[in-house]
């Protein structure tokens, strides 16, 4: 996008508009093939040091938002020293920094670094006086006792539960706080910490970090992420609004009421759990299902299809890398009553989800036994079935999927049900599929296009 000269002045001299920069250390083939990402999650991207370079101008002495991410690598290319590479690549970027800086000053801090090498004394020259944010995917004793050192009040907080609670004087007024999996430390210290915990929005939670049968009451938390916690429902809050869940063993639990839950994840080896809840202002649901078929099968059933009053009814599905029979993801659909926007990514559909989401013309028996005097372009009078009714937009993003599928009979079902829905006056506002290897088509416009889900 181009903007006129003065506004881009007005960009360029205005530090605070690029205080997010993101040291991104991934292959050296990608990075000469220039395959590499400008911009991630709002964050300038820097891989060499002339970018860096060009980034830390425009920063002045505002306090930085970092993000250090290493790329993860194949290990093929680990045994052949990717990792050793890549630390030395991180190392030069940090001081490169150094030097332009004088003493870096950083508003927020996040390091993801799946080899796990030690930063050292990187961070010494660094000021963390004006610290907020704190995310990091492992212990750092030497980043953890600086931070420790210089920070007033974090305001956010992720790290493994020991590093947590050896700041605990410093998260008096913490909002959002992740646990990460951890060995050696007593369940008993994190629940204490939970409960005297008032002001926190946020939670994550990672493994075995406490007990299997405890309860903690949040009453003020709005978000809440739960990654293989072997404990179902560790958490009491009557008020969240986003809740993830990643669990790795499936549960059952009597009833779960949010009334204000709008967005829910859900990853699972079926699904099942997730007739637990009733969530009547459900508005985004999005579901991801590791398992076999048949366990797909057996939990969409529990949940939805053999279930009339169940409460999980969003507006907007989304299903992921879910191996599922087609004519079930429509009975699905169709259970779904108020579901008006269907995406699913990395998961087949063939031909007989549009074949058994055709609407049917139901036309009076008794009128249909006498012969009627129809013209050449009149048409049977009755009313129709349309199976789920609101259901408006279906994008289906089958790249990467390797089973077989039979493209033609595809298309031609996908043709019959746009005809279909706009004879019964319920037409859709799109139809867009990708194939692997292919480019998107809009089956109700007829156009091919670019999209992302």
């Amino acid at each position: 996008m181009h903007v006129c000269r003065a506004w881009r002045l007005a960009a360029l001299t205005t530090p605070a508009l690029w205080t997010r920069i993101k040291l991104m250390v991934v292959d050296r083939k990608d990075r000469q093939k220039k395959t590499c990402l400008r911009v991630s999650e709002g964050y300038e991207v820097c891989s060499t040091p002339n970018q860096l370079s060009r980034a830390l101008q425009r920063v002045g002495s505002v306090p930085l938002d970092l993000w250090i991410f290493v790329s993860e690598f194949s290990w093929r290319t680990a045994y052949q020293g990717a990792y050793d590479t890549a630390r030395v690549d991180v190392m030069s970027l940090v001081d490169l920094m150094k030097k332009q800086l004088l003493q870096p000053r950083l508003r927020s801090l996040r390091i993801q670094n799946p080899s796990g090498f030690q930063l050292g004394d990187w961070f010494d020259d660094f000021t963390f006086r004006d610290l907020k944010s704190f995310d990091v995917d492992r212990s750092y004793p030497n980043l953890f006792k600086k931070v420790a050192k210089e920070v007033g009040n974090l305001q956010a907080l992720t790290a493994p539960a020991p590093d947590v609670l050896s700041l605990k004087p410093k998260l008096s007024h913490i909002e959002e706080l992740g646990l990460l999996r951890s060995y050696g430390v007593a369940h008993e210290s994190v629940e204490a910490f939970l409960d005297s915990s008032d002001s926190l929005t946020a939670l994550t939670l990672q493994g075995s970090i406490i007990g299997s049968n405890s309860k903690t009451a949040l009453p003020g938390l709005r978000r809440l992420n739960l990654w293989d916690v072997p404990n179902a429902w560790p958490i009491e809050s009557a008020n969240l609004t986003h809740l993830t869940i990643r669990a790795y063993t499936e549960h059952t639990i009597q009833h779960i009421y949010l009334p204000d839950l709008v967005h829910l994840s859900y990853t699972g080896d079926s699904g099942k759990f997730l007739g637990s809840f009733e969530v009547p202002a459900l508005y985004t649901l999005e579901l991801t299902i590791d398992g076999r078929k048949s366990d797909t099968a057996r939990g969409t059933r529990s949940v939805w299809i053999n279930n009339p009053n169940h409460m999980i009814n969003p507006v907007v599905f989304k299903l992921f890398g879910t191996k599922i029979n087609s004519k079930h993801l429509a009975k699905v659909l169709e259970a779904m009553t108020n579901c008006e926007e269907f995406y699913s990514k990395k998961t087949m559909i063939h031909a007989d989800l549009f074949s058994s989401l055709v609407p049917e013309k139901n036309i009076d028996k008794l009128k249909a036994k006498k012969k009627p005097s129809v013209t050449r372009d009149s048409k049977p009078k009755g009313t129709w079935r349309v199976p789920a009714p609101k259901l408006r937009i279906i994008v289906g993003d089958m790249s990467g999927c390797r089973a077989k599928l039979d493209e033609s009979e595809l298309w031609v079902a996908a043709r019959n049900f746009v005809a279909a829905r706009e004879s019964a006056s319920i037409p859709l506002d799109e139809l867009s599929l990708r194939l692997d290897g292919g480019g998107w088509k809009d089956f109700v416009t007829d156009d091919l296009e670019d999209r992302d889900i």
